[in-house]
């Protein structure tokens, strides 16, 4: 009977997706090292930007086609070359606009950061 409980725990997690990650604060969320890699024509990096600028999140903008360092690491993070992809602080990597993914990423981020630092700011 408990291999069926397991089972029945596993096919849950498997339909439901990762389980939730609680908000962090904005002063937390502000202290989340993130990174995009992008173009300025792209209107999904556009709304990655307008997403990220609405959080209060700083973030770097990397532009794939006028900086050829960016280019190299962005080369690295997605070989089919494609934008936005976005880097979060602890190694996460998020290809696309997906709005949830990204918000779950960084708020793994600022919790992960205030566990091994509770006197961080933004903590």
């Amino acid at each position: 009977m408990r291999w069926l409980a397991a089972l029945a725990a596993v096919a849950w997690l498997a339909a439901c997706g990762p389980p939730a990650v609680p908000a962090a604060t904005p002063s937390a969320r502000a202290h989340v090292g993130v990174t995009l890699y992008s173009t300025r024509w792209c209107p999904h990096c556009a709304h990655v930007r307008d997403w990220l600028r609405a959080r209060g999140i700083p973030f770097v903008d990397r532009d794939v086609e006028r900086d050829p360092g960016a280019a190299a690491a962005h080369a690295q993070l997605e070989p089919r070359r494609t934008v936005p992809v976005v880097t979060v602080e602890g190694g996460a990597v998020v290809r696309g606009f997906v709005p949830d993914e990204l918000r779950r990423r960084i708020d793994e981020a600022a919790h992960a950061r205030c566990r091994a630092i509770p006197s961080a700011p933004g903590c």
